[in-house]
């Protein structure tokens, strides 16, 4: 009778089993599983339109002496923008001009760089009566009496001309003459023949690139990390994050995970990852990604003084395709270079990877003291080359110069984190980050 019963029980356990591992495989979904595709978004920042979110690279106005360059943070940068977005929001097709203005004999008074592109056309807000297109370059020209704008596009060859109102015309007149009136430094556009006077090896300019040719002062900036509310980050990605594992590291810092997705916060940011969804397909068009762009940004920190949408681009392959975003910090018209930038990787299927680590000046009024003189532009360009030649393992065929500015290399450790002025040059792909008045290299590891 015993042996019966044993039999019995241990028939009704290994049913018991057999059934928990059929609802554990096929049956529903946990609760917090299900709240997941139905809770309440918690954002950070209500996203913003695309016409607050695409700027451009840099504005080059063209003087007597050479030109002056207006980034983000620059005094006059938001009102150039800003005035000729406005022409092509509110542009038709009567705003069209034709070829008797002959670019030839017209004086090119400000050159607008679009990095990343401006979407235009049907579903966006500039020119929203034309073809959809992009456009990379503005080139506002003025002859006698006639201002007008003409927009190309690198990626399809888009061209297009705008005759200016009398009204937009007074407004670029009263804009110009303030500007004249300022006190601005001096650049000049690197051509081939302006660098075989000052460098010994076959360098091809890969882009527009604008250099000093007055001096420039800089500060050493004291930085700190923006502040981030832990716990709206926390809802921002988590239904529930009560329910994640933390794994507590050495340095401080915490990780939490649901198995499928993990959010690591420290002291100078966060990063996220779900790496489940990387294999996923891209169907939104680029200007819809600008968009998600924006608000994911939004949703997971804001927006804070100075950060500007700096990149986009569709990368992957096969069933693994993604659109790569990327923002910077700019402080005066100078931007932070850092190794842990802000950048966010997302398909159709949702956000894959996302870092965010922002720092602000904490005193600007430092800047009124001691400053230090940055390096002329040809020596901070033969201090790398010889760098980069030194470090050669062969001969390379070419040499290109792709990228060349002044900026803050965001540095320190212990709490104490600094903006140090540097020259940052791209020759072939690799970065050299130089102190601006010694040129000693600043090494990866230096940059936070």
């Amino acid at each position: 009778m015993i042996e019966k019963i044993k039999s019995i029980i241990l028939f009704l356990l290994v049913g018991l089993s057999l059934l928990l591992t059929y609802q554990l495989w096929y049956g529903q979904k946990p609760t917090q599983l299900i709240a997941e595709e139905v809770y309440e978004r918690i954002i950070v920042e209500k996203p913003r339109p695309l016409e607050e979110v695409v700027t451009p690279l840099e504005i080059a106005f063209a003087v007597d002496e050479g030109y002056y360059i207006f980034r983000k943070g620059d005094p006059y940068y938001n009102q150039l923008w800003e005035t000729v977005s406005q022409i092509l929001r509110e542009a038709d097709s009567s705003s069209s001009a034709g070829d008797d203005m002959p670019v030839e004999n017209a004086l090119n008074v400000l050159t607008y760089y679009l990095k990343p592109e401006l979407p235009v056309g049907t579903g966006v807000p500039w020119l929203p009566e034309s073809a959809k297109s992009m456009v990379s370059e503005i080139n506002l020209y003025s002859f006698e009496e006639n201002y007008w704008l003409d927009l190309s596009g690198q990626t399809n060859g888009m061209e297009l001309r705008l005759q200016l109102s009398s009204e937009n015309v007074e407004i670029f007149n009263r804009l110009i003459v303030d500007i004249v009136a300022g006190d601005q430094v001096i650049y000049t556009i690197l051509t081939d023949d302006l660098l075989s006077t000052v460098i010994d090896h076959d360098l091809n300019i890969r882009a527009p690139i604008y250099v000093p040719v007055d001096t420039v002062k800089m500060s050493r900036l004291i930085l700190r990390p923006e502040e981030i509310d832990r716990d709206l980050i926390l809802k921002t990605f988590f239904v529930d994050y009560n329910l994640a594992r933390i794994i507590e590291e050495k340095d401080g810092g915490l990780i939490y995970t649901d198995g499928n997705r993990g959010l690591r916060l420290t002291d100078t940011g966060f990063e996220y990852s779900s790496p489940g969804l990387e294999e996923g397909q891209v169907t939104s068009s680029y200007a819809d990604a600008m968009f998600n762009s924006s608000s994911l940004i939004s949703y997971h920190g804001g927006w804070p003084e100075g950060l500007r949408f700096e990149n986009l681009y569709l990368d992957g392959w096969g069933r693994a395709q993604y659109y790569f975003a990327e923002w910077s910090i700019y402080h005066k018209g100078y931007p932070f270079f850092t190794n842990h930038g802000t950048r966010a990787l997302f398909n159709d299927r949702g956000l894959i990877h996302s870092t965010r680590s922002v720092f602000i000046p904490v005193d600007t009024s430092q800047e009124n003291g001691e400053q230090l003189t940055a390096a002329v532009w040809y020596e901070a360009l033969q201090a790398a080359l010889k760098i980069y030649i030194a470090n050669l393992s062969e001969t390379e065929p070419g040499l290109f110069l792709e990228k060349m500015s002044l900026g803050y290399a965001v540095a320190g450790s212990a709490n104490v984190y600094k903006g140090e002025p540097v020259w940052l040059i791209q020759i072939n792909g690799i970065k050299f980050f130089l102190k601006a008045d010694s040129l000693e290299p600043l090494s990866k590891e230096e940059l936070l």
